[in-house]
């Protein structure tokens, strides 16, 4: 991931983390994760050369708190972010609870992110607490990987191609760990994968957006 930053911040104005960048991240009032803060230094070094990034909550790191945006300059954001960009429309969202078979989820979803639960996970030690939620990410993480098998993009085309009809012209998701390009017109919908098998991100150059595959010290598009 490091090396991947290094590379796009030689010419990036805009770096967008669409969720899930973290396995588990809850936000302490006095603890940072050690085995972050690689990242965490390289994020703050891009903020500082005058890159804009943003962050939108994941599924796993769904707790961001003020951290990123006051100690590291980074723009987060609990949902979806739409914004121009050189005259494109985009929409840009983890895409959690959205496939119809995602109920027990969104239902999971309100659970984690009402205040009142967080605040009792808080009172956990932070190692026990990383412990138990390496526990439920790892559950997380294999009922995703079994309703991939399944391949049905179906619910996600649709919610994009409602977008594209209301002008948007790139919609972009994560949470399925599938990449793939889904274009009607010029419009395109993209899954960006994951960096876990794929290593996939996606590149805008002022016209068109592009999935492409990212190596060490090589980019293949």
């Amino acid at each position: 991931m490091c090396d991947f930053l290094d590379m796009a911040g030689q010419d990036a104005s805009h770096i967008f983390i669409v969720g899930d960048l973290f396995d588990f991240w809850y936000e302490y009032k006095k603890y940072i994760p050690k085995i972050y803060f690689s990242v965490l230094y390289k994020l703050k070094s891009l903020v500082n050369r005058g890159i804009e990034i943003h962050f939108l909550a994941g599924n796993h790191d769904f707790f961001l708190g003020r951290f990123f945006d006051k100690e590291l300059g980074v723009t987060t954001w609990q949902d979806a972010y739409e914004f121009t960009l050189n005259n494109k429309k985009f929409y840009i969202w983890h895409g959690d609870g959205l496939g119809k078979n995602d109920v027990g989820y969104r239902i999971l979803k309100k659970i984690m992110r009402n205040k009142i639960n967080q605040k009792m996970f808080s009172w956990i030690h932070p190692d026990l607490g990383f412990k138990i939620a390496r526990v439920l990410s790892g559950s997380s993480r294999k009922f995703t990987n079994q309703m991939n098998h399944q391949r049905d993009e179906s619910d996600y085309f649709r919610f994009a191609e409602k977008l594209f009809d209301k002008g948007t012209d790139f919609v972009l998701m994560g949470h399925r760990h599938n990449p793939l390009v889904h274009s009607v017109g010029q419009k395109k919908y993209i899954n960006l994968g994951d960096w876990i098998k794929y290593y996939t991100y996606a590149v805008f150059d002022d016209e068109d957006l592009q999935l492409r595959y990212f190596e060490k010290e090589k980019d293949v598009s």
